[in-house]
């Protein structure tokens, strides 16, 4: 048996998992706690075979990022209620017969709206929202839409996956091409959660046209590299309120953080660690 003798071991599991920001953040939270932990990186393609061995070999925790968020859930022995109800498992912690799983990222889109917008519940209740994709992400945003109270409409280029979110989600489905034909200010909320906007991501348009936006509009994106997107710049141009998608990535980090070890976790440095990762990559100097 190998077990871990001078520091505690977590990681990120995925494929590719080469560019994840999350073990500068981590590294850095258990740096400014004091405590001997180690967060990895790792690429996992086989998970029935590589789970157990993670687990011999001492893993407490591990996040959980494409193409495993959905599959993951057959190989735990517990999956909690909000993981079951968005179909996704971002976080795992190991337990006595195996790993135990959650989900963490619709935490960090209602902890990025709250800390960049308003922690009023009451301010979040009956807005209008337009969810922007259908993948695994538009899911976590749409269970974290409606614990806040908002009404969600939801727009994909696929329209079949669209009406299919929508089904499990309760929600209304425009079609994507129609966007253009809403006014501004017909929704209160717009997010954007596919990959048009990252960097290196061969598209450079936004996926919402900027006549949604108007004062008084927030709009978030997923996508954290860069940080200003064409969607977030179109909003911003038309006076809106934006919401960056480091916050997510932030907050879900603090959630998995706070469940592996049972500490409240340093927000600001891990927020500081992120900014500086995302300062290099763009300008390619600190």
């Amino acid at each position: 048996m190998i077990r871990p003798a001078q520091e505690r071991l977590f990681g990120v599991i995925g494929y590719p998992v080469g560019h994840s920001l999350s073990p500068l953040m981590m590294n850095r939270a258990f740096e400014v706690c004091g405590l001997k932990c180690r967060y990895l990186a790792m690429e996992v393609t086989d998970l029935k075979e590589d789970l157990p061995i993670l687990a011999r070999v001492g893993f407490e925790g591990l996040s959980v990022t494409v193409p495993h968020k959905e599959r993951i859930i057959e190989f735990l022995v517990k999956v909690d209620q909000e993981a079951e109800a968005i179909g996704a498992v971002n976080t795992l912690k190991r337990c006595e017969n195996g790993w135990e799983g959650r989900n963490t990222d619709w935490i960090g889109v209602v902890k990025a709206l709250e800390s960049a917008v308003s922690s009023d519940k009451n301010f979040w209740f009956g807005k209008k929202a337009l969810v922007v994709g259908a993948g695994g992400a538009a899911r976590a945003v749409c269970h974290a839409l409606k614990k806040m109270g908002m009404v969600i409409t939801i727009s994909n280029r696929t329209y079949e996956k669209a009406e299919t979110l929508s089904r499990d989600f309760s929600c209304d489905v425009v079609p994507f091409d129609s966007l253009g034909n809403f006014s501004p200010g017909t929704w209160d909320v717009i997010v954007q959660t596919t990959s048009v906007g990252m960097k290196g991501y061969a598209e450079t348009s936004s996926p919402v046209p900027p006549t949604v936006f108007a004062p008084g509009v927030i709009a978030m994106d997923v996508v954290y590299t860069p940080r200003w997107t064409v969607f977030l710049s179109g909003a911003k141009e038309r006076g809106a309120t934006v919401v960056f998608g480091l916050e997510m990535l932030l907050y879900q980090g603090v959630a998995q953080f706070e469940w592996w070890l049972g500490v409240p976790a340093p927000v600001e440095a891990m927020r500081k660690a992120l900014e500086e990762a995302l300062y290099v990559n763009s300008e390619g100097k600190r």
